[in-house]
């Protein structure tokens, strides 16, 4: 078993030799070092086309407000 000196010299070199700038953001957002800042997210290719279509769907009208869909639930719970 590592001492805490050992494990934390191993992290400062993995992080010192690390120049993904992915893997240092998820590791700062992990250990709370910017906690002023909002959470970095990386979203996969369907992702991306999934919020796109939504956007999309946004700007053609194609939503329901709150209003609506509290509306249809409770006269669905009421049938």
């Amino acid at each position: 078993m590592m001492s805490v000196a050992e494990l934390q010299k191993k992290l400062i070199d993995k992080i010192s030799n690390t120049h993904d700038l992915s893997t240092l953001e998820e590791i700062s957002n992990w250990i709370g070092l910017d906690e002023d800042l909002p959470p970095v997210y990386h979203f996969s290719e369907e992702q991306l086309n999934k919020l796109e279509e939504a956007e999309q769907q946004i700007k053609d009208g194609n939503f329901h407000t709150n209003e609506e869909v509290n509306k249809d639930t409770e006269k669905w719970l009421k049938e």
